[in-house]
């Protein structure tokens, strides 16, 4: 067999590669966004993770209002014997802060690793983009030269 008939060509019209590289774009577009959402929900867990430890450490402790910081109280007189801990969907369990540190570490965890993979569907995207984006370009570019032969 020739290296000729090995390679297989495939023909896709214009219209299908703008619909692809639409498509792949609106697909970037929702790994990016869930790639902020998993970031700023490792952001607030390490807070949570910080807590905690100012927790064992204070007598006194600053609570945000909001996740701006608009407003803060001063909390004094916390059991720091037990706190809640978010288990997932509505549901919360109160435990020793040793149990709650375990159970974000865990969730930090397992948030890393879906935002690893989110990361690397991001990439594999993203080049498969540029390469519909290098076709179209050398597409056009084919077009402007036979327009300004003809023309």
């Amino acid at each position: 067999m020739s290296n000729e008939e090995n390679q297989q060509k495939v023909v896709v019209s214009l219209e299908d590669l703008l619909a692809q590289a639409d498509a792949l774009k609106k697909y970037i577009d929702y790994l990016q966004k869930t790639y902020a959402e998993l970031q700023d929900n490792i952001m607030s867990i390490d807070s949570s993770l910080q807590a905690l430890k100012e927790l064992q450490n204070s007598q006194e402790l600053l609570m945000v209002g909001d996740k701006r910081g608009n407003v803060i109280f001063k909390v004094q007189g916390i059991d720091k014997a037990k706190v809640l801990v978010h288990l997932g969907l509505e549901y919360y369990a109160e435990v020793d802060p040793d149990f709650a540190t375990k159970v974000l570490n865990d969730k930090k965890t397992e948030l890393s690793s879906v935002l690893s993979n989110v990361e690397k569907e991001l990439a594999k995207s993203l080049e498969a983009y540029k390469e519909i984006a290098d076709i179209l370009n050398q597409a056009q570019q084919q077009l402007q030269a036979q327009q300004n032969k003809g023309g």
